[in-house]
């Protein structure tokens, strides 16, 4: 019994109210008392919105009431692009009640896949992830992002958000898969596919269909490059024949000068130089007088040079010999060679002879000097092929001063290395040992010399 009371009391109240609502047909009578009755000022931001009293639509904000009986009432707000909203507001006689509200804008949850999952994602620029893919809180509007993934076409997808309701949008990836098949010779040339290393001929694997260039580098040969169109489910083959790049030759011999031959043709003498010749093997051969033939293959690589110094072999020997005292005449299978000259600042001692460039076999070297004792000495030497032969010394007695003293005497010998010229002694050899060698040797006092009379021991050839 007292639910039906306030029922009937809330129904009396709201149907009051909605007489002093402007939405209504009937108005207030002028006689009736409004002591207890109050107003509305209703806004919201946005403005614009479907603004709702007791079930009934009565305009948009901003809205003003007129009055209404005192009491509480729900005031519902609704705007396209915005979640609905409801607002109880309390009005007191005489007063103008402010209610407001900030709509809150409707978003959707938007999730996206693929088939098969894992494409990547991409919108407005920037990279979302890999499907499954959640976007929560999308605002009302057009979308649109684009899904790749290696092996599939990629894919533009775009959607609207017209509501709060969850969208699903899932993705049928297409393959786009094709072959490249390569092949070269010669094989083992390195594989560059749109900048990235495959390793070497011969070749194959998978690639997505569309243009790729390939570039394959090989030492010795021109690189070579080609764009390739790969296609869904077929095979690309591409077969190179390289182009071999010229190589470079220098060849020397030690010694140098020899005449030089390639492949049977006169080049002139080494050292030689040519910048540019076709990859491959020659035969080089190089003679030169004294030295024996060479002959051997070389091998130009393409693109790289070849450098070679080869050393012929002697076919000829040599004497070494040392001859004592300077001044005398050696001779050489009867031709005259050289005149023993002195080692440094000695008397005795001569500087040693070689004797190049001497065929094989039997040599004979001649000393002589007509002042000597004796005047001349011959010795036979057996030279082998880039043999030196080294002869035991060959001394001479050679007196090449007189020496006269203040008691009258003269003696005829040779000067000594044994004092210098400053020195207050003076060391005289009057007379040669066995085979030139040693012999009486005298010190005299410098004191004591009146004169030292240097010879003239010089034999013409």
């Amino acid at each position: 019994m007292m639910k039906r009371l306030i029922l009937s009391v809330v129904c009396s109240v709201c149907a009051a109210a909605l007489v002093f609502l402007p939405s209504c047909e009937k108005k207030a009578p002028e006689q009736q008392d409004l002591s207890d009755y109050g107003s509305m000022n209703i806004t919201s931001d946005p403005s614009g919105a479907q603004v709702s009293i007791l079930g009934k639509v009565v305009g948009a904000t901003p809205y003003a009431t007129r009055p209404v009986p005192s009491a509480m009432y729900i005031v519902k707000f609704a705007k396209d692009g915005y979640e609905p909203a409801w607002l109880p507001v309390t009005v007191t006689p005489g007063r103008q009640v402010e209610a407001h509200v900030s709509l809150v804008p409707e978003n959707a949850t938007v999730i996206i896949d693929s088939d098969p999952s894992g494409a990547h994602i991409q919108m407005n620029g920037k990279e979302i992830g890999d499907t499954p893919v959640v976007l929560p809180d999308l605002p009302l509007g057009s979308y649109s992002a684009t899904a790749q993934m290696t092996g599939y076409t990629r894919r533009d997808i775009s959607w609207k958000v017209q509501n709060g309701r969850p969208i699903l949008i899932n993705v049928p990836l297409m393959n786009n898969i094709g072959t490249i098949s390569l092949s070269s010779d010669p094989d083992a040339a390195e594989i560059e596919i749109d900048g990235r290393m495959y390793g070497n001929t011969p070749f194959k694997d998978f690639f997505e269909q569309g243009q790729h260039k390939i570039r394959l580098t090989k030492n010795g040969y021109k690189p070579y490059e080609k764009i390739v169109t790969v296609k869904r489910d077929e095979t690309t083959d591409v077969e190179v024949s390289m182009e071999m790049l010229p190589g470079s030759l220098e060849l020397d011999s030690e010694p140098t000068g020899a005449a030089l031959f390639i492949n049977g043709i006169d080049y002139g003498v080494t050292p030689y130089k040519r910048d540019s010749i076709e990859a491959g093997d020659y035969t080089v051969r190089m003679t030169k007088e004294g030295y024996d033939t060479l002959e051997q293959t070389v091998t130009v690589h393409p693109g790289e040079p070849m450098n070679r110094t080869f050393a012929l072999d002697p076919n000829t020997g040599s004497i070494i010999l040392s001859v004592n005292p300077p001044g005398m005449n050696v001779y050489l299978d009867g031709k005259f060679f050289c005149r023993t000259e002195p080692e440094g600042n000695s008397r005795d001692v001569s500087k040693s002879i070689t004797i190049r460039d001497l065929a094989a076999g039997e040599h004979t070297v001649t000393v002589s000097n007509k002042h000597a004792k004796p005047d001349v000495k011959s010795i036979t030497v057996t030279v082998g092929k880039g043999r030196a032969v080294q002869v035991p010394g060959i001394t001479f007695w050679l007196p090449d001063t007189t020496i006269v003293l203040k008691n009258g005497s003269k003696y005829t010998g040779r000067l000594t290395d044994k004092y210098s010229e400053d020195s207050k002694k003076v060391a005289f050899r009057h007379s040669a040992g066995k085979d030139g060698v040693g012999g009486i040797t005298n010190e005299y006092n410098r004191s004591d010399i009146k004169e030292i009379i240097p010879l003239n021991v010089i034999d013409g050839e």
